[in-house]
């Protein structure tokens, strides 16, 4: 057995779920997290790109980050030691 720190990738799901995330607005974060932009987001989930920005608009109030490169530093930034 071979036990090794998990990967910021495997941990996101878990930190998404933390924040009360409705499976919609975990589809959009992890597409965010991919990198994708509004656009490839709505056509991805067949949705309009407002509805896309709103549910940015929630996930970021529930992750309390004001930006995708805040969302994506506290969900995929290895853990501070100590």
């Amino acid at each position: 057995m071979v036990l090794e720190p998990a990967r910021p990738h495997t941990t996101a799901a878990v930190q998404l779920a933390v924040y009360g995330l409705t499976r919609r607005e975990n589809e959009v974060a992890t597409r965010i997290l991919r990198g994708q932009s509004n656009r490839a987001i709505a056509g991805a989930l067949n949705l309009t790109e407002h509805t896309v920005h709103d549910h940015i608009k929630s996930i970021f109030d529930k992750a309390g980050v004001r930006s995708r490169g805040e969302l994506a530093g506290r969900l995929l930034a290895p853990p501070e030691p100590g």
